[in-house]
């Protein structure tokens, strides 16, 4: 329960649902807001109450990114530089220390306390948590932050735009973008929590980690509706780390039709009996891998019928408005016929992932890219990525992680070992940090290392895209698309034939219609755009009954859920209305698993 008073607080919803603690308290809301573009505000030391500047001086609504409607604030150019300020008491906690948690802040966030700087965080997508216990007063306390980014690609940036923008970037994102929140913890305290489930063995594994080493033990309790279904304890022998294994009897397994979840109570005990931690979090019970070809959720086959969706929101643009919004699209994803979704160049709001878990949509998650291959666009991707697979490896609808997007930052791999040393490296870092995944290192073209084989074309009609796909099969290092310079299906002495193919992007076909926009960029789509409702379901409807007949697809990722500015490629209309009835959008979606499983039958049939 939160010691702030939700109603009137934008987001007021505990923002880790898979790390939660009882007491808390909500920094959304009203902030202060100024914007530094001479960069001057650290010199002048800003962060310091008398110092910080009233001339100038706005309000900002938090977590929602300047810019955007719900921040209230507006500007005609945005600036590389930005402060927060505002002011709060301490809650009435016996805890001996205190967590400041930002969800997310783009891009270098410095974070002050009554004139004390407290912590520095590089990366836009990942949290922030500064111990501030020790620098607390009791009233009056003051809590400043600033937040710099740049315009380079040499950062991951995904596809907000920087110092140059394709088609498909959009207007970027600075400062405060997820829920801002205090917690009071022990002097040792969970940090993060891995949960995985073996079908064979029935046996659920729950692995914690702290703040640092510790002599106690760690005790973890599992219910289905209320009820205690096992219970199991291990040790901290001078660790930091230690793992419980439980049994799980007549488990019900996570699946996208039956998304069941266990609820997991979590305790720290030191030695001497004292309580250090005590934890809420939850899993799902299911398996992932890939084997014969094919990718296998609890030992099933599965054909992904996918949707690409980048993240972006009315209103609120980086932020959904609130948390109703997060569980909407996800409901609209599930109406529209797909089983899941491939996040693109956004790691997402962690609630978005607790509706996705909760109604059952699975999610490949993605490192968003940076363009310039260089030695500080290494050091941020092997810092940053290992941090998001951490946060959020124990959600069960993930079932799949995406490293690289079309070469995007290595673009020379094929010709520049230490491209493709940078791409292989990572895939075998995620897998060191989470082995029950399958991992994408580069999704699109130039297979180099992973486990599923992801391509993307945007060729359709009079067989061309079967045709790719038969092309690829008689040799990987056949070009995959058109657009831009040539690019393979696998790099030199790598053959991903065995592995399960997805089309992870395709369609794109653009509509405007009614939802014209209003914007000073041409309207984008992959290809020629349809004048007509009609003429716009008929393109889809040919175009799906033809990636169902292809025997050699696992699955698919329609470009995409929604129009994004000049993006006019969506299924929906930025405001999330639906070109075409979301009905015959499901129906046809359907038909096209019906057809591919059928035609992968038979292809083994053939054999």
């Amino acid at each position: 329960m939160s010691d702030s008073s939700p109603q009137a607080l934008p987001r007021p919803e505990y923002p880790r649902p898979l790390l939660r603690r009882d007491q808390w308290l909500n920094l959304n809301g009203t902030w202060a807001f100024r914007t530094d573009a001479a960069d001057r505000g650290q010199t002048d030391e800003w962060f310091v109450s008398a110092n910080w500047p009233g001339e100038g001086s706005a309000e900002i609504t938090v977590p929602y990114a300047p810019g955007s409607q719900a921040s209230g604030v507006e500007w005609a150019e945005a600036a590389n530089v930005v402060w927060y300020r505002r002011s709060f008491d301490r809650p009435d906690w016996s805890a001996q220390n205190v967590l400041l948690n930002i969800g997310a802040c783009d891009y270098t966030a410095d974070v002050y306390l009554n004139g004390h700087h407290v912590c520095r965080h590089q990366g836009g997508y990942t949290p922030v948590q500064c111990a501030v216990g020790r620098f607390l007063k009791e009233t009056d306390n003051v809590l400043v932050v600033r937040a710099a980014d740049t315009d380079s690609w040499q950062q991951p940036r995904g596809k907000q735009a920087g110092d140059t923008r394709w088609p498909i970037d959009y207007d970027a994102v600075i400062g405060i973008w997820q829920s801002v929140w205090l917690e009071p913890v022990q002097e040792n305290y969970g940090r993060s929590i891995f949960s995985r489930y073996d079908v064979g063995s029935r046996e659920l594994r729950v692995t914690l980690t702290l703040a640092k080493q510790y002599q106690g033990s760690l005790e973890v309790e599992v219910f289905l509706d209320g009820v205690r279904v096992t219970f199991g304890r291990s040790a901290f022998t001078n660790r930091d780390e230690s793992t419980v294994t439980l049994t799980v009897d007549n488990p019900q397994l996570w699946t996208p039709v039956n998304p069941v979840l266990y609820d997991i109570a979590i305790t720290v005990v030191a030695e001497n009996g004292a309580l250090l931690d005590q934890i809420t979090s939850y899993t799902g019970l299911r398996e992932v891998r890939c084997e014969g070809g094919a990718i296998l959720l609890n030992g099933e086959p599965q054909y992904l019928k996918g949707v690409l969706d980048q993240g972006y929101f009315p209103s609120g643009w980086y932020t959904a408005l609130d948390d109703a919004a997060l569980r909407c699209d996800v409901e609209l994803t599930k109406s529209m016929g797909f089983n899941f979704v491939r996040k693109h160049q956004k790691v997402e709001d962690p609630r978005y992932l607790y509706w996705a878990d909760k109604l059952g949509l699975m999610i490949w998650a993605e490192m968003p890219a940076g363009r310039i291959f260089s030695t500080q666009l290494t050091q941020a991707l092997t810092g940053q990525w290992p941090q998001v697979v951490i946060r959020d490896r124990s959600h069960p609808c993930i079932v799949g992680w995406v490293v690289f997007n079309e070469s995007w930052g290595i673009w020379h791999q094929g010709e520049r070992a230490e491209q493709r040393h940078l791409a292989d490296a990572l895939y075998h870092a995620t897998k060191s940090l989470d082995p029950t995944r399958p991992v994408i290192g580069n999704d699109g073209w130039e297979f180099s290392t992973g486990d599923v084989w992801a391509i993307h074309s945007y060729e359709q009609g009079d067989g061309a895209l079967a045709r790719c796909i038969d092309g690829l099969f008689d040799s990987p290092q056949t070009q995959v698309t058109k657009i831009g310079r040539p690019r393979l299906g696998a790099l030199a002495g790598a053959d991903p034939r065995s592995l399960p193919l997805v089309l992870s992007e395709c369609g794109g076909i653009g509509f405007v219609g009614a939802g014209k926009r209003e914007g000073l960029e041409p309207d984008f789509a992959y290809g020629d755009i349809p004048e007509t409702e009609d003429e716009l379901l008929q393109i889809c409807q040919r175009l799906l009954v033809e990636i169902g007949e292809i025997p050699q697809l696992n699955g698919f990722v329609w470009t995409q859920l929604t129009d994004v500015q000049q993006e006019v490629n969506g299924l929906l209309y930025f405001d999330r209305r639906a070109k075409i009835p979301v009905k015959e959008i499901a129906r046809r979606v359907e038909n096209t698993a019906i057809k591919a499983n059928r035609a992968g039958v038979e292809s083994l049939g053939a054999e």
